[in-house]
């Protein structure tokens, strides 16, 4: 009489090379999901942000200079009752294309993943003395 292949040794070996590997693919990619890869930094903007001074004391953007990886994400927090923007360049030579908020309302974000490596430095186009850092690594 002839064996079943469900009680064949050679085939019960497969079936385990085969569906072990499967299993572990499946488990890192549960976790990669449920868990945020790359991470997402904060940069508060606070209600003295629209006073000149806050530029002497470095508390326009809090922090004012942020360092990630290639990939993360930033989302600026505006804490103040005043608009703001989180625009891209530098006071003196305007936008620069990298990335702009438009204007952020009071209790709204604004978020920009950065895929690239540099040095990216932002301004509030209403409040030019507004001056922040991104470092990609």
């Amino acid at each position: 009489m002839k064996k079943s292949c469900t009680t064949c040794s050679p085939c019960n070996k497969f079936t385990v090379w085969v569906a072990l590997p499967l299993l572990v693919m499946v488990a890192i990619l549960f976790m990669a999901t449920s868990q945020n890869v790359f991470s997402e930094i904060g940069v508060n903007i606070p209600n003295e942000a629209a006073e000149p001074s806050c530029a002497e004391s470095g508390s326009c953007f809090l922090p004012t200079e942020v360092t990630l990886g290639i990939g993360e994400t930033v989302t600026w927090t505006n804490d103040s009752s005043v608009i703001h923007t989180v625009t891209g360049g530098n006071s003196e030579d305007g936008f620069d294309g990298s990335f702009d908020s438009s204007i952020i309302m009071g209790g709204d974000t604004f978020s920009h993943t950065f895929t690239e490596s540099g040095q990216y430095n932002y301004f509030c186009s209403i409040h030019p003395w507004m001056t922040g850092t991104i470092i990609v690594n």
